[in-house]
């Protein structure tokens, strides 16, 4: 069950977070904007590579890109490779709360739940309203031992957003 519902939680972040990458690539070149659309991770990796490699993306454009590779190796299951993929799009834009959730999701898929909860407080810090990054907060918590204070992130997550995937107690 456990397996299922941080299943859950991975598949609508994956949904917002494409989504929301569409909105933000107005400036990519048209290839990249295509790599979007590609139903494949691993061609999406590659497709973002190769955008990533032509050296016509830099700045927040470049940030975009990275962020939305890391999300293809995520569904590859390769955090460590979305980990090095947003780490590089903090250095570019640091002030970006969902790299630190994404991170922070990478983290808590690799059982690395300190840093995990680090980056969802990050997150949290920089936009107050992220559901996601409460209700992944609330899965590291749980992780943790920490009952009470997942329960409280999950509630938190819940109300901002209602379709948010919350652990279960």
């Amino acid at each position: 069950m456990r397996i299922r519902t941080a299943a859950l939680t991975f598949y609508l972040f994956l949904l917002l977070a494409i989504s929301a990458g569409q909105g933000l690539a107005q400036g990519l070149p048209q290839e990249c904007k295509d790599a979007m659309d590609i139903r494949s991770p691993q061609a999406q990796v590659e497709a973002f590579t190769r955008c990533l490699e032509s050296g016509r993306v830099s700045g927040s454009d470049k940030a975009t890109t990275l962020k939305q590779r890391a999300i293809a190796y995520m569904h590859l299951g390769q955090h460590q490779r979305a980990i090095d993929d947003i780490n590089q799009a903090i250095r570019i834009k640091p002030g970006d709360s969902d790299n630190f959730y994404l991170r922070g999701f990478a983290y808590r898929a690799l059982g690395q739940y300190q840093r995990a909860l680090e980056d969802s407080n990050q997150a949290i810090s920089l936009e107050p309203d992220f559901a996601a990054a409460f209700a992944n907060r609330a899965f590291v918590h749980k992780a943790l031992g920490n009952v009470n204070q997942a329960k409280s992130d999950a509630r938190r997550a819940q109300d901002l957003d209602p379709q948010v995937k919350v652990p279960r107690f």
